[in-house]
């Protein structure tokens, strides 16, 4: 029982659990250096799990692994944590609600996307997952105020409990099938199951499993709730539920589906890839109609799943890795631009696209940035997303699906008309009168250009981190 294995995520949720204390006994108005203290504990956290071993050890009865593809990801939900701390500390200030109680949720969220990346067995892992998700539906209605924060909390969490009741059956079916939750145990199971008079019910529990994971990372046609649910939420919240509760219902499906039931990935790889490329089109295509913000954001992470999906659907080493690395991009990309909104939304702005109207006037170094973002999302080179959908090209065509890689540079040039819009809104519309300056806070700053630091780097040295990507995904390609 070595409880070392799990030292990240022990701190994690202290610091959350001290947080709701001192959230407590510090009154609202003083509790900005809350916010510095849950940064210290997420930078502990961060270097204890860099100090771990990575060598596929199995400890706590076999509940837990201790490989690559555990710590790449408990460094990369920390990071968008600290990036997520940062530009939320001016916005709850603004909107007067308490600093303790949101941040305790972000570490209790993270912690349970950690656990999840750390799982080796289907039930610690869907502990995570529910722990992620139970906070998550708090944040997104944590502006107790707005009616919109209600309505997408709400919506959040019906959709979320239908997702995990779904996700719960399909497991049941794995169980009952192979008698075993261990992840090497059920992928040896399954493999016996499926020559045998129950191979049925085996399909059955895939496609269960399949369609709890789809749910939970809003992939079409199952994302309908995304929207909604992405416009009302607190903006730094639909930052983070983009990308680390995306994420971490892709570290589910990559433990699962491709370490548990590997042996049937001639079979779901093709499934993923369909689902992919629908996915992908009825994001961009519906992405193009938005007049707000935040909701095309959500329209394009739909898109954005899709091309992660794509990465999963080849189930080869290289498509395991490109996805790892395309997922480093969506987290500085997204993050990069919500730290933007988030400047925009301190002042009662930025849901709009017509918000950005004249931006590149009136502060023309935020207008740049959010301009680098926006290319990263159309895969510009030189940026972190021409990479990530290079590599993921390169997969599909390598594990002999072409048409899914057409399918990535036919949306990625669809997903131009929309980005476009914001660019040219910024650069070519004339500013609104009493615009004013912005405000641009440090720690905010600090979030915005970390997050461009780490578009760039992907961009310009991908070697170095498609080697680290590649050697985390030897954990879920065995």
């Amino acid at each position: 029982m070595d409880f070392s294995a799990v030292w990240p995520e022990i701190i994690l949720s202290g610091v959350g659990m001290l947080l709701l204390l001192l959230d407590v006994a510090v009154p609202a108005v003083r509790q900005r250096p809350l916010g510095y203290i849950c940064l210290a504990g997420m930078v502990v956290a961060g270097v204890v799990a860099a100090r771990l071993p990575a060598a596929g050890h199995v400890v706590l009865g076999g509940m837990v692994i201790l490989d690559g593809f555990s710590r790449f990801f408990a460094l990369v939900f920390l990071a968008a944590a600290v990036l997520v701390t940062l530009f939320s500390l001016d916005f709850v200030a603004a909107r007067g609600r308490d600093l303790g109680e949101f941040l305790a949720l972000i570490c209790f969220a993270t912690t349970g996307a950690m656990v999840m990346a750390v799982s080796w067995d289907i039930v610690s892992l869907f502990v995570g997952l529910e722990l992620l998700s139970m906070s998550s539906y708090i944040l997104a209605a944590f502006l107790r105020d707005e009616p919109r924060s209600h309505e997408a909390g709400l919506k959040y969490l019906i959709n979320g409990a239908l997702a995990s009741a779904i996700l719960a059956f399909g497991l049941s079916l794995v169980y009952g099938l192979t008698g075993q939750t261990g992840i090497p145990e059920v992928a040896a199971g399954l493999r016996l199951a499926l020559g045998g008079p129950l191979a049925g019910v085996v399909w059955l529990a895939v496609g269960f499993v399949l369609v709890g994971f789809a749910f939970k990372i809003a992939a079409a046609p199952f994302h309908l709730w995304a929207p909604d649910a992405y416009e009302g939420a607190p903006t730094p919240v639909t930052g983070y539920l983009m990308v680390v509760a995306e994420t971490a219902g892709f570290v589910g499906l990559m433990r699962v589906v491709s370490g548990g039931m590997g042996p049937l990935s001639a079979t779901w790889g093709v499934w993923l890839a369909g689902l992919a490329i629908l996915t992908m089109t009825v994001g961009n295509a519906t992405a193009l109609w938005q007049s707000n913000l935040k909701r095309m954001l959500a329209y394009s992470s739909v898109a954005q799943v899709g091309y992660i999906l794509a990465g999963l659907a080849v189930a080869t080493r290289i498509g395991i890795g490109s996805t790892l690395f395309y997922l480093l991009t969506y987290l500085f990309t997204t993050l990069g631009v919500f730290a933007v909104v988030v400047i925009l939304s301190v002042r009662g702005q930025g849901d709009l696209i017509s918000d950005y109207a004249g931006l590149g006037r009136r502060a023309p170094v935020l207008a740049a940035l959010l301009t680098l973002f926006l290319a990263s999302y159309v895969g510009v080179p030189v940026t972190a997303g021409f990479m990530g959908k290079l590599g993921l090209i390169g997969a599909a065509v390598h594990g002999g699906m072409a048409w899914l890689a057409v399918g990535i540079a036919v949306n990625s040039a669809i997903s131009i008309g929309y980005y476009w819009s914001v660019a040219r809104t910024m650069w070519l519309d004339p500013a609104p009168e009493g615009g004013g300056q912005l405000v641009e806070s440090p720690a905010t700053l600090a979030s915005l250009w970390l997050s461009a630091a780490g578009v760039v780097a992907l961009g310009v040295l991908p070697q170095v981190f498609f080697s680290l990507s590649n050697w985390a995904s030897a954990g879920v390609v065995r």
